[in-house]
């Protein structure tokens, strides 16, 4: 018997994240009175992680060799039987609504959604843009303060849009982290390619989406917890994102492409100064508060409200990922827009 919404979730040494995904899931569609089905594919090559992983009862499992995300998302797809499918990661937890809010959307008439990713009150930014005049851009704003200055405020102009949205937005691209799609969006589209064994795939899928003239949102309303980089060092899947990286660009864009993807990504044109709790420099009032492990605070994490608030908060998100490291601060008025920062700051040891 078919289900109507699948949940299908490309696992590697998951066991510990993956219970939530799955509770919340479950719970989200017997609230709204829907049938579901849960599909775990699972790349981890490992007897303990397989059964650790049958104890969630999915409607099937899938332990096969790890080919890849994009190879796990199609076994996934081909396996399950859903009406609509939810294709994802393994480390998210649905908030309550996060579920009617994406059918709602695809009843909507929109063609592939994603929800609101947030952790520890903190909201994650809206997937990047992926195009060679992005690329180009953020090489720019990397040798300049002026350039910098320029596109980051472009870029919490850009965030702002989806963060402050009631009703689902445009958006040329969204995080692979968790899609809803119909069906019948894959006849139009096609499978995810199995070239990108990880990073990039969803991005190059969603382009072939548009392309086909699919339409293509963002759901504020619907709030999904993820614990981002839960099964590896994102540090250490670099060589996997830098290949897909430029097998994107060369691929959907040519020369032009080619161009993009041996830029020098690297460097900052930003000074931080070091901040603490209680810092005489930090502003007061409520503001749009910006958290970002990079150094040039692209992306970043927002957070509305007090400097005390967000230092808690932000110390929340970083125990969540069970990171700690430099990150970079930066605070903006939200009518004016002006800036305060950037500082450096760690989360405090414990």
């Amino acid at each position: 018997m078919s289900a109507e919404v699948s949940l299908v979730l490309v696992a590697h040494f998951s066991s510990a994240v993956a219970p939530a995904a799955v509770e919340s899931f479950r719970d989200e569609a017997g609230r709204l009175g829907v049938s579901c089905e849960v599909v775990i594919v699972d790349h981890s090559e490992d007897a303990g992680e397989g059964g650790r992983l049958r104890s969630l009862a999915p409607e099937k499992l899938l332990a096969l060799p790890n080919r890849g995300y994009a190879a796990g998302v199609n076994a996934g797809i081909a396996a399950s039987t859903g009406a609509v499918m939810l294709v994802g990661n393994p480390d998210i937890r649905l908030a309550a609504g996060a579920l009617g809010a994406l059918l709602d959307a695809l009843a909507a008439g929109w063609n592939v959604v994603g929800p609101q990713f947030e952790l520890a009150d903190l909201l994650f930014p809206p997937a990047d843009l992926q195009t060679p005049r992005e690329e180009f851009r953020r090489w720019l704003a990397r040798r300049s303060r002026r350039r910098w200055d320029r596109y980051f405020r472009g870029e919490v102009r850009r965030w702002r849009c989806v963060w402050e949205a009631r009703e689902p937005v445009e958006v040329p691209n969204l995080s692979g982290a968790l899609l809803a799609f119909r069906r019948e969006a894959l006849d139009r589209v096609g499978a995810f390619d199995e070239e990108f064994f990880l990073y990039f795939e969803e991005t190059d899928w969603l382009r072939r989406a548009a392309s086909a003239g699919l339409r293509i949102a963002q759901v504020p309303a619907a709030r999904v917890e993820h614990r981002w980089g839960h099964a590896a060092d994102p540090a250490a899947m670099s060589p996997h994102l830098l290949r897909s990286r430029r097998r994107f660009l060369v691929t959907r864009f040519g020369l032009t492409g080619r161009l993009a993807a041996a830029l020098n990504v690297t460097g900052s044109p930003l000074r931080p100064q070091p901040l603490t709790e209680g810092d005489a420099r930090l502003p007061s009032g409520g503001l749009l508060w910006l958290l970002s492990p990079t150094l040039t605070g692209l992306p970043a994490a927002g957070f509305r409200g007090t400097a005390t608030a967000f230092m808690r908060a932000a110390q929340r998100f970083c125990a969540a990922l069970g990171r700690g490291g430099r990150h970079l601060v930066i605070a903006v008025e939200p009518a004016s827009g002006e800036l305060f920062g950037p500082w450096s700051w760690e989360p405090p040891d414990g």
